[in-house]
């Protein structure tokens, strides 16, 4: 039995555990803040869950996350993908945000000497170019 359950696509194995535990799509969906489309989408293999969302189908049906992911490629490239992308508009908009931060720094200290001004403004060329590469090695 075991074999077969790792058989099948993620989208399957949500259905057919929904229904073992005797639960509706509308049950599920408001549990996890979604619509019952979404959560159809996701059963029927039109469209994958995010990692917080397959964490808590995890929780709510009983299943770890190797019983409920494993043999689906997909589903694991579609989550590596996902987390990636996260984890780079995260460094994306902290560096954005230290560069305003220096501007700030810049627009509100009246006097400065020379030596400390051309700091400033290093590290904003600095970081700007580091954004730069961030995005050219992204696409």
């Amino acid at each position: 039995m075991k074999m077969e359950v790792y058989q099948m696509e993620v989208g399957e194995r949500l259905k057919a555990r929904r229904n073992e535990l005797n639960l509706t799509q509308d049950q599920v969906a408001e549990s996890l803040g979604i619509t019952r489309q979404t959560m159809s989408n996701w059963e029927n293999g039109r469209s994958y869950p995010d990692i917080e969302r397959v964490i808590r189908l995890s929780e709510l049906y009983a299943l770890s996350l190797d019983e409920l992911l494993k043999g689906d490629q997909k589903m694991v490239r579609h989550l590596q993908e996902n987390t990636v992308v996260n984890h780079f508009l995260k460094l994306f908009i902290g560096m954005l945000l230290v560069n305003v931060a220096l501007m700030v720094v810049l627009m509100l200290v009246q006097s400065m000497s020379e030596t400390f001004l051309f700091m400033i403004f290093a590290l904003i060329g600095l970081n700007t170019l580091s954004l730069f590469y961030l995005i050219i090695k992204k696409i």
